[in-house]
């Protein structure tokens, strides 16, 4: 929906080549929200996608993966945004795509990381800002949580895969190989609320 898509708008406000890559005839579904009276666009999506190039693949077909595979072959990054059995499904994932380019860098954007108990689980900012606590210090004091701003925890994912796919490179340069960057929407929301976490370690005293 959005992280994955902010990262790589980032990347093109740089001076990336950035190739969308969406499904054919309904596109992604951020076109659908917020829409421009009297046309097909969105605000959102012209947004986030500003500076890009596109092209249509279904990957639920083999010549969708194929091409998939061949756009891999030339291209330097790969930023994904999916739940962790939707690449690995394909044949799409890093361990696939490094036998097809080994420099290639690929950036993951997953709820909850490809391991542990909830990785299988999709995820938004707004459920994640409850689950890992930063709705319980948002807000007034004595009051009830609160949502922090407009999908605030995606908005971190979006600067961290940027960030991955930027030290990737630069790893890449260094080493003469590619890496796989996992991303957990999940942990970099516990990031943002450690000195609660560690007061409440530390003191005992309750978050609000």
């Amino acid at each position: 929906w959005w992280a994955g898509p902010a990262s790589t708008h980032l990347l093109a406000l740089m001076g990336a080549e950035v190739i969308k890559v969406e499904p054919p005839h309904t596109g992604e579904r951020v076109r659908n929200i917020f829409k421009i009276r009297g046309t097909e666009e969105s605000y959102p999506y012209l947004m986030l996608n500003s500076n890009k190039k596109g092209i249509t693949l279904n990957l639920k077909t083999e010549r969708g993966r194929e091409l998939l595979k061949e756009l891999a072959k030339q291209s330097d990054v790969i930023v994904e945004n999916f739940t962790p059995r939707v690449m690995r499904g394909w044949g799409l994932d890093y361990p696939n795509m490094k036998l097809i380019n080994p420099n290639i860098v690929m950036v993951s954007n997953t709820g909850y990381g490809r391991g542990g108990p909830y990785s299988t689980y999709p995820a938004q900012a707004t459920t994640q800002e409850a689950t890992h606590g930063l709705a319980a210090v948002t807000g007034y004091r004595g009051g009830e949580p609160s949502k922090a701003g407009q999908s605030y925890v995606d908005f971190l994912a979006a600067w961290a895969c940027a960030s991955a796919a930027l030290l990737g490179l630069r790893y890449r340069r260094r080493f003469g190989r590619g890496l796989w960057a996992d991303i957990g929407m999940y942990q970099l929301g516990c990031y943002n609320v450690s000195e609660y976490i560690l007061d409440s370690i530390a003191n005992g005293a309750p978050g609000e």
